[in-house]
């Protein structure tokens, strides 16, 4: 009689233990040392750094609207610092920190001094270089392949041009500018070898007056009848637009915009990436590494052709280079290329490394004209 005597007790004792634990997980809150916690403060805080506006409808955008979908797939919050310059990054980081983001990206090539920095000084934090070309022990670095979607555009762009003349407006004499024009160029060149593509600088990623001038002054110089550009926004493409001129557009699908002169554009879609890069985080499972991501990653991509600009025949010339692409098992820089001078760069049936795409394309392929050193001037 003892021993059952005490087996019930022991088992209202595990009873009453249970419920207690029950209602503490019901009533989390309620059981903290301290006053009930916000919400809003028991949820993962991430901090983005932007060197413009994030409704640009352009470069910012893509990345913005990659965040908010990462939001609504993992609840976390995003914290944003926009309109920063390259000499503003490590103010604005030491605010994210201090909101209480434990992960950083920054999506400018020019943060890179600023983002080494914060990574120095905060070893605990997680921090990412959009566009970056570095990293650290904890910052890893991460681009697409967009020189595959530029291709991609150019080939659009060589299927439309009556004239043969291509504009270019470029930002900044880096090798992410120069293989982008490069892919552009071999794209408009492979469907039409007699196209020219006329390449002239801005100096800057957001200067919408220079970036006005240089289009127009392309237009008053050369019969250009399509013009793209690499800068944030479609600025380029409005003013294409007052003239006639039909447009390539970057970074963002606008072409709805612009009333059938932008015939297509090169795009990013983040949202897959940022949701990786921040659950690995979350989860414990950052690794410093390089992102370098293409067309079968679904990081770029290029809009859908505006409806009648191209017939049946030249839709399936640029579905067929897209599916190349796609399937992994082409890419763009396969040789034989060719520079503005004349000297193979790539040899046929070769191509070149990520290195020499990342770090070491300080050329411009044949069919370009323009000069990389007027773009320091």
């Amino acid at each position: 009689m003892e021993k059952g005597w005490l087996q019930k007790q022991l088992g209202i004792i595990i009873g009453v233990v249970v419920c207690v634990c029950v209602f503490a997980l019901l009533h989390y809150d309620s059981v903290l040392d301290t006053e009930k916690v916000d919400v809003d403060k028991r949820l993962y805080h991430v901090g983005v750094i932007l060197d413009s506006s994030i409704m640009d409808r352009g470069w910012n955008q893509a990345h913005y609207e990659g965040f908010l979908a990462a939001t609504r797939e993992l609840g976390v919050q995003i914290h944003y610092k926009d309109y920063i310059s390259d000499d503003q990054v490590e103010q604005a980081g030491e605010e994210l920190i201090a909101e209480g983001c434990r992960e950083i990206f920054g999506t400018s090539f020019g943060y890179g001094e600023g983002m080494k920095a914060l990574a120095d000084k905060h070893p605990d934090i997680y921090f990412f270089h959009g566009s970056g070309v570095e990293r650290k022990e904890n910052m890893s670095n991460y681009f697409g392949r967009m020189y595959q979607a530029r291709y991609l555009s150019g080939v659009v762009a060589g299927l439309c041009t009556k004239t043969n003349h291509v504009g270019y407006v470029a930002a900044i004499p880096i090798v992410e500018v120069i293989r982008g024009i490069n892919a552009f160029t071999l794209g408009v060149r492979s469907v039409n070898p007699e196209a020219v593509v006329h390449v002239r600088w801005s100096g800057s990623w957001v200067d919408s007056d220079k970036e006005k001038e240089v289009a127009n002054r392309l237009l008053d110089e050369f019969p250009i009848d399509l013009i793209t550009y690499h800068q944030n926004s479609d600025v380029i493409s409005f003013e294409a637009d007052k003239r006639g001129v039909r447009s390539v557009g970057y970074h963002y699908d606008n072409v709805g915009e612009h009333n059938g002169s932008m015939v297509t554009a090169a795009v990013w879609n983040w949202k897959k990436l940022y949701i990786k890069l921040i659950k690995d985080c979350i989860d414990g499972r950052f690794h410093s590494r390089q992102y370098y991501l293409g067309m079968d990653d679904q990081v770029v991509d290029i809009a859908p052709v505006f409806d009648g600009v191209l017939n049946e025949e030249q839709k399936q010339v640029v579905q067929s280079a897209r599916q190349r692409l796609a399937e992994g098992n082409w890419d763009v820089f396969y040789g034989p290329v060719y520079d503005q001078s004349g000297t193979r760069r790539i040899r046929e049936g070769e191509t070149v490394s990520d290195n020499v795409l990342l770090y070491d394309m300080n050329w411009l392929v044949q069919g370009t004209e323009g000069n990389i050193s007027d773009g320091n001037e």
